[in-house]
């Protein structure tokens, strides 16, 4: 498939150049010259015939399922192909509800490798937005967005934003409808805890802007998407305050993800949700970037949650040499942060942060009922990719008798959860292409392999 064209909704038709994490992210050079990596699902063939939105049915679960063979559920399908998680999606919801009425809260996630955190992450993504969240996204990794980078991970979480009532993504939707509403800007602005706030300075630099340029290039400026504005950006923000680089920037980067929740809150959303995957990635820091990483981590903590989470001494979070920053914009800000560390000796000393029931753990339980309705969502997939339909007589005990299986060995740990879903399309996959497979003797096949 690579050199072959496809279409973004936002910027139009490019060239796929190769595909990265088994397929979950497209490289593709747009007319501009310009490359971008970006999630698969955003992209559809130019010339394929349509069902929805330009993308067949068949397509669309094609591409599920060569996510799903890599162990990774597709964005769009995350509802739909979830196991289990009852428990957790109710301690999810609980914590959101606090964040709007009470003015904030936090989780973090903790759990093995392959068992399901990003999962989580991208289920709570959704679920934010379902309840008009403004919700901000990052995947850490040690050299795009390292978690002893604050200006990084800012970064990445400003230009995922996404809205409940747009599918446009980035800064910009927010700036525009406080320009609509100058109101709420000059309000805003009026209740600036700092002088020099960067966002509010922004603001009102933007909501007098006449150059579209200069427009676009101080919101990526705003974003951290460029280090200082242009001389363009210049002609409309006289003296922008410094947006720092290196040194200890938590406390202004956390700063201003509380200014866009409050900002988010006053235009009539519920807040904002962080939602960052820390991965494994923490543990293989060196000691002095594991300081910077742990005050990023406690300032978001601390901005959530405030003066609640007794834990958390501020004073112990640095200041920058050069400028003071508050760890708010004000109290409460209806932020809502969630964060995943993968198990590990040396991992984030989240007990010390937080207590035992702001922290959610995924595990190996998992019961037979959840593993086979994933096993009959995916069949279901499955079918619809091939254009074929699935015999019950030949499916029905066959997906009960694996289900037994996979969750039996799940809860042995001899698999983990991405090995699961890989082994699922893999059942489904025999089946169909050797119709004649005696379903008692792939079950025999998957014990012995599985050592059941």
């Amino acid at each position: 498939m690579a050199n072959s064209r496809v279409k973004h909704n936002r910027l139009g038709e490019g060239t796929l150049i190769r595909k990265h994490n088994g397929g979950f992210f497209w490289e593709v050079r747009f007319p501009s010259g310009h490359s971008y990596r970006l999630p698969f699902k955003e992209f559809q063939p130019s010339s394929d015939p349509t069902s929805q939105n330009g993308v067949s049915d068949q397509f669309r679960n094609r591409r599920t399922l060569e996510a799903l063979r890599m162990g990774i559920v597709p964005v769009e399908d995350v509802k739909d192909l979830t196991i289990g998680l009852e428990t957790e999606q109710v301690s999810l919801n609980r914590a959101l509800a606090r964040s709007q009425e009470e003015g904030g809260d936090v989780m973090a996630v903790i759990a093995d490798y392959g068992f399901g955190k990003s999962h989580f992450i991208e289920l709570a993504a959704q679920t934010a937005l379902a309840k008009n969240f403004v919700v901000a996204v990052a995947s850490l990794d040690l050299v795009e967005a390292p978690p002893g980078k604050a200006r990084e991970i800012y970064k990445v979480l400003v230009h995922s934003l996404r809205y409940p009532d747009t599918d446009e993504q980035g800064l910009a939707p927010l700036i525009r409808k406080a320009i609509e509403n100058l109101g709420v800007l000059h309000e805003f602005v009026g209740r600036k805890p700092i002088e020099d706030c960067p966002l509010s300075v922004a603001l009102l630099a933007l909501s007098e802007c006449t150059s579209q340029t200069a427009y676009d290039d101080i919101i990526a400026w705003i974003s951290g998407a460029v280090n200082n504005p242009s001389t363009d950006a210049k002609t409309c923000l006289k003296k922008p305050p410094k947006l720092y680089l290196n040194g200890e920037v938590a406390r202004q980067y956390t700063y201003l993800l509380s200014a866009m929740s409050v900002l988010a809150t006053m235009l009539g959303y519920a807040g904002l949700a962080v939602l960052i995957d820390e991965s494994e990635h923490y543990s293989l820091l060196r000691a002095a970037q594991r300081g910077k990483a742990d005050s990023f981590f406690k300032s978001m903590i601390y901005a959530a949650v405030g003066e609640n989470n007794r834990r958390i001494d501020i004073e112990t979070i640095p200041n920058h040499t050069r400028a003071d920053y508050p760890v708010t914009f004000s109290s409460p800000n209806n932020l809502f942060f969630l964060f995943a560390s993968t198990e590990s000796e040396n991992r984030m000393p989240i007990e010390s942060w937080l207590a035992p029931s702001q922290q959610v753990r995924l595990d190996d339980r998992f019961l037979k009922e959840d593993v086979l309705k994933f096993a009959q969502m995916t069949l279901r997939y499955h079918s619809v990719a091939y254009d074929y339909p699935p015999q019950k007589e030949r499916y029905k005990s066959l997906l009960e008798n694996v289900s037994a299986i996979l969750s039996r060995t799940l809860s042995q740990h001899r698999i983990n959860l991405r090995q699961l879903i890989q082994l699922t399309v893999t059942i489904c996959d025999l089946m169909f292409l050797h119709r004649d497979y005696d379903p008692d003797a792939l079950l025999q096949e998957l014990s012995n392999g599985l050592g059941v």
